[in-house]
């Protein structure tokens, strides 16, 4: 069994001395001023890069696609229908997609032209919804000046397109149009004909077909009077299916449509039939079907 070691109390004591010396070495004296810190100096600016290329105006602008993978084949089909047209590709519109419905923005430079945009995204298969967030461009026309051209535009197109009892106002640069014409395609006609002249930022089109039925005072009739309007091929020359129902002279219309400018000229055609007070449109848009004839049923 070894002995413990025993250390002599001189040397405890020299070894704490050593260790108080290191001690006050490390530590600074409570009265001596602190050192100033270092100051960090800001780092160099990054060197500026060359500035953007501008965008071409005859391109539409870019926005992010916030639908499905699908809408943008879809967008780029579009935007080439649009970019065939002189005016359109100049005005440099906008032309975002979200889950198969369009947003169309941008100044053009006519109401016809605007107008013109709207149908070539309604008609373009796979698109089924058109939001119009364009503006027409009013420039400092007056009034009087836009009621003239509008006159002398359509006073060239009167025989043509049957216009009887033509009347036109035009209040802050929006032109109401009232009379008759001899169909809904001449109806159409006219307002894009007054569309042209410049200084029109809408077009309220009041213009009454005389194909379009009277109706009549009860809902029997006029639910009769909407399906005879709707299954004229020569009027509403599209495919598809429609129901019509009737309650109080307000029209619901149900069905499915390949087109979404199908939807809404069927909308509008039933507005124009006698008797009728409102049109609930509820037409679901289904671009994959391809129907080959057009059926409309009455509701009871």
């Amino acid at each position: 069994m070894s002995r413990p070691r025993l250390v002599s109390i001189p040397l405890l004591t020299a070894v704490a001395a050593v260790v108080s010396c290191l001690a006050a070495f490390a530590a600074p004296a409570a009265d001596a001023p602190a050192a100033n810190p270092p100051v960090a100096k800001p780092p160099a600016a990054a060197p500026k890069g060359p500035p953007p290329p501008p965008r071409p105006k005859n391109v539409p602008g870019v926005k992010r696609n916030l639908g499905g993978p699908g809408d943008y084949g879809l967008r780029e089909r579009l935007v080439k229908r649009l970019m065939h047209e002189p005016e359109i590709a100049a005005a440099g519109m906008q032309v975002a997609m979200v889950n198969g419905g369009v947003v169309l923005s941008g100044t053009m430079p006519t109401w016809a032209v605007r107008r013109r945009a709207l149908v070539i995204a309604s008609s373009e298969r796979g698109i089924i919804n058109v939001t119009d967030q364009m503006d027409v461009s009013r420039g400092d026309v007056k009034d009087p000046v836009i009621l003239k051209g509008i006159a002398d535009v359509l006073k060239d197109r009167t025989t043509e397109l049957e216009l009887k009892d033509l009347d036109v106002t035009v209040e802050d640069g929006v032109a109401t149009l009232k009379g008759t014409t001899k169909d809904f395609a001449s109806r159409v006609r006219a307002e894009e004909q007054a569309g042209t002249v410049l200084g029109v930022t809408r077009i309220v089109n009041r213009l009454r077909p005389v194909t379009a039925p009277l109706g009549g005072s009860t809902d029997v009739a006029i639910r009769k009077a909407v399906v005879e309007f709707l299954k004229n091929y020569r009027e509403f020359p599209y495919l598809g299916s429609v129901e019509v129902q009737v309650k109080d002279a307000t029209v619901t219309l149900t069905g499915d449509l390949p087109l979404f400018i199908s939807r809404q000229q069927a909308a509008t055609m039933t507005a124009l039939v006698g008797g009728v007070r409102e049109v609930v449109n509820h037409i679901q848009i289904e671009p994959g079907t391809l129907p080959e004839v057009m059926i409309v049923r009455e509701i009871p």
